[in-house]
C-alpha cells in the first residue's frame, strides 16, 4: 500500500501538444549527465518544453525545491521523513516525494599497464586507501592475484577532496572490511602516500598522469589505467553493464510514506554492486494544473522506458529495479495541482 498522501486532485493526463513550459531543477552534479540525456530526449517528444539544471549540489536542490524555486530536486539518497515535512509548505499536505532513476556504478581504476585483470579485495582495498599497504607487490595483493607478476612499484591513491555521495558509496564498500576504521564518510581522509584533486571529476586525469596511481571512479575515460575485478561475498567481478545489471536484479525496492527507495545488494555472488542510486523528488502537489502537467510529463518520462533507454546509451548510468521503476510510475501519476 503506498504510504503517501497525495491530498489535491490529480490532474487528468495532457494532451501532448498541451505539455508546455520550461522545468528548472537543481541538485546533484552526478546526475547531469543522465538528465542532460533524458532532457534532450523529452524535449523530442515534447517540442514546446525546456529544461535548466543547475548541479549545485543535493543539499542545494532540496532547498530550492522547499522555497518554490525548482520544480523538483535531484537528490544523492531518498527523501527522509525530516525532509518531507520541510516542503509540505510548498508541495502540499503530502509534501515532495522521492523516486530512484538511475544508478552510478563507480570502479576502481588503476594505472599499472604491467598488471591485468587485477583482483582487489575489500581487506585489501582499506589498507590500501588507509595507507597500510603501499607498493604493489604487497603479499596481500599477490594473495589475491595468484600467478600475476606485480612490480615493486609505490600504490599512489588518488582521492577527491570535495564531499560526494561517490564517497560516501565508496567507503560504504570498504567499511565491509574490518581493515577499514573511518567509517562511511562523504569526505575522504587523505592517505599517506596519496594524491588529493578537488572534484571527483578531476581523479581521471590525475590517474591517468601518475604512475602506479589507484582511485574509486564514477567513469573510466582514460588511455592509461585499467579497473580492477572487486568481490561482493561471491567471486571477483568486473564492471561492465551485464555485471550491474545482475547487481540490479539482487536489489531491493521499498515504498514508504517518503516515495519508493531502492538499495543495491551489500553482497552478491554473481553482480557488481558498487554505486551510488540517484533519486529525484518532486512535490505531490503544484500551484497549478500546467506545472503539474509539466512536471508529470518529465518525471514519466524519466522512470519510463524511453528516458531509461536515453540514460543508459548515453549517459553511461544504469536503470534501477524494474519493480521500483513501476512503483515510481505509480506515485508521478497522482502528482496534482491546487487549482
Amino acid at each position: 500500500m503506498l504510504g503517501i498522501s497525495l491530498a489535491a486532485c490529480a490532474s487528468p493526463p495532457a494532451k501532448q501538444q498541451d505539455i508546455r513550459g520550461a522545468l528548472t531543477a537543481i541538485g546533484s552534479p552526478i546526475q547531469s549527465d543522465p538528465i542532460g540525456s533524458w532532457a534532450s530526449a523529452w524535449r523530442k517528444t515534447y517540442p514546446a518544453t525546456s529544461l535548466s539544471y543547475s548541479p549545485d549540489g543535493s543539499d542545494v536542490g532540496l532547498n530550492a525545491l522547499e522555497t518554490g524555486q525548482a520544480y523538483y530536486a535531484a537528490l544523492d539518497a531518498p527523501l527522509t521523513a525530516q525532509q518531507q515535512d520541510s516542503t509540505k509548505a510548498q508541495c502540499g499536505p503530502g509534501g515532495a516525494f522521492s523516486v530512484p532513476t538511475s544508478v552510478t556504478s563507480i570502479g576502481v581504476v588503476f594505472n599499472m599497464p604491467s598488471i591485468r585483470s587485477l583482483k582487489l579485495s575489500p581487506e585489501v582495498l582499506a589498507k590500501i586507501f588507509s595507507g597500510s599497504i603501499n607498493r604493489w607487490n604487497d603479499p596481500a595483493i599477490a594473495a589475491v592475484n595468484p600467478g600475476s607478476t606485480l612490480p615493486d612499484s609505490p600504490i599512489v591513491p588518488v582521492t577527491a577532496s570535495t564531499a560526494s555521495a561517490l564517497t560516501t558509496a565508496s567507503t560504504r564498500y570498504l567499511s565491509t572490511s574490518t581493515a577499514w576504521t573511518s567509517g562511511v564518510t562523504n569526505k575522504w581522509t587523505k592517505v599517506p602516500g596519496g594524491q588529493e584533486v578537488k572534484n571527483f571529476s578531476d581523479v581521471a586525469k590525475k590517474v591517468d598522469d601518475t604512475a602506479g596511481a589507484i582511485a574509486f571512479m564514477d567513469s573510466a575515460s582514460g588511455s592509461r589505467f585499467d579497473t580492477a575485478l572487486l568481490s561482493f561475498g561471491g567471486g571477483f567481478v568486473r564492471m561492465s553493464k551485464d555485471s550491474v545489471a545482475a547487481a540490479v536484479q539482487d536489489g531491493t525496492t521499498k515504498t514508504s510514506g517518503t516515495g519508493v527507495e531502492f538499495r543495491l545488494p551489500d553482497k552478491t555472488d554473481r553482480g557488481y554492486a558498487l554505486g551510488n542510486v540517484n533519486y529525484q523528488a518532486f512535490c505531490s502537489t503544484y500551484k497549478n494544473g500546467q506545472i503539474a502537467s509539466l512536471v508529470r510529463s518529465w518525471a514519466d518520462f524519466v522512470v519510463g522506458s524511453d528516458g531509461q533507454i536515453a540514460s543508459t546509451y548515453f549517459a553511461g548510468v544504469a536503470s534501477p529495479s524494474e519493480e521500483s521503476l513501476q512503483d515510481a510510475s505509480l506515485l508521478i501519476d497522482k502528482i496534482g495541482s491546487e487549482q
